[in-house]
């Protein structure tokens, strides 16, 4: 549940891309500080998606677009910009992995800037966890220590709602903010027409937000071939590679045999909300080392859930 914060100073809140939870994280923001406190910076891009028209539009925040054609750091000298014009003792920027080198050189060009900065981590592949070491694990950590050298800098790492993991193997200091998720209302949405009714024998499995690589869907579709018993829903907004996928011939037999149903659109909230609740399993397959929003929506809504073994998520549901 989010609350407008009494006594707040102004803030601007800095987010471009409307894809994933990005959007949802806006607007929890933008209630906290309240509506009258917060100027949202934003793109072109960000105010013409379906996501903005549900999450964000109706806020009655004041927006500011950006211009998010050049580099990062040109992106965000520009919002560095447009926040001090605009009055605010702090800048924060949810999807802060994107901005830690830009702001370091920024930062080491105006050492002065008197503009609090807030960055969350999305994403904090720790140290030594399942996911293969790349030279950008290395380098992170010690940009954000860098950073957080600086006395306008505050840095939080995103964990898991049911806040399971305090702390990554790589970040000393750098403390965990839980996924927000809200609870949903009382009243029972009404079951989408596109989720099959249930019946003896029928195990109906989702897979359900922006349906990337990173969700496995390979994986699941193979499920099927020795489940005969199973029907996979797909609800979401499908990423181009992932659509070649259920472009094959074997994906589309599945779908003439209504063992699989495709809806590649982004979900409302009351549509997402009733999806998830109506399937039997929700599948939450991801290959990287993160949490998951769409893990602890399942929850509250007493949907069980699929995980991989190892890393993140197979410690939430096992602690």
């Amino acid at each position: 549940m989010t609350r407008t914060v009494t006594g707040v100073r102004d803030v601007a809140v800095l987010e471009i891309e409307p894809e994933g939870h990005r959007l949802q994280y806006l607007r929890h923001l933008v209630d906290a500080a309240g509506a009258g406190h917060c100027v949202v910076l934003t793109s072109g891009k960000a105010t013409a998606s379906e996501e903005y028209a549900a999450y964000v539009a109706d806020a009655g925040a004041r927006t500011v677009e950006v211009p998010a054609t050049g580099s990062r750091h040109d992106l965000l000298t520009s919002a560095v910009d447009a926040a001090v014009a605009a009055g605010v003792s702090r800048l924060v920027i949810p999807d802060g992995d994107h901005y830690l080198l830009p702001l370091l050189r920024l930062l080491l060009r105006r050492p002065r800037l008197r503009l609090e900065i807030r960055l969350l981590l999305m994403r904090t592949a720790e140290i030594g966890g399942p996911e293969s070491l790349r030279p950008a694990t290395l380098v992170k950590p010690a940009l954000v220590q860098a950073l957080r050298a600086f006395p306008q800098v505050r840095i939080r790492f995103l964990t898991d709602a049911l806040g399971v993991v305090r702390g990554r193997r790589g970040y000393p200091g750098v403390r965990p903010l839980q996924d927000p998720v809200v609870r949903p209302t009382p009243e029972v949405a009404a079951r989408p027409s596109w989720i099959p009714a249930p019946g003896p024998g029928c195990v109906v499995l989702g897979v359900f937000g922006v349906i990337s690589a990173r969700k496995n869907l390979p994986v699941l579709l193979e499920a099927l071939a020795g489940a005969p018993s199973l029907v996979l829903v797909v609800g979401g907004r499908i990423e181009p590679d992932v659509r070649e996928v259920l472009d094959t011939d074997a994906a589309r037999a599945l779908v003439v045999g209504r063992r699989l149903v495709v809806v590649d659109r982004m979900l409302p909230p009351t549509e997402f909300s009733a999806a998830l609740q109506s399937v039997d399993v929700a599948a939450v397959l991801h290959d990287n080392d993160a949490p998951s929003g769409i893990l602890a929506e399942a929850c509250l809504r007493g949907t069980p859930v699929v995980v991989p073994s190892g890393g993140w998520l197979d410690r939430v549901v096992t602690e």
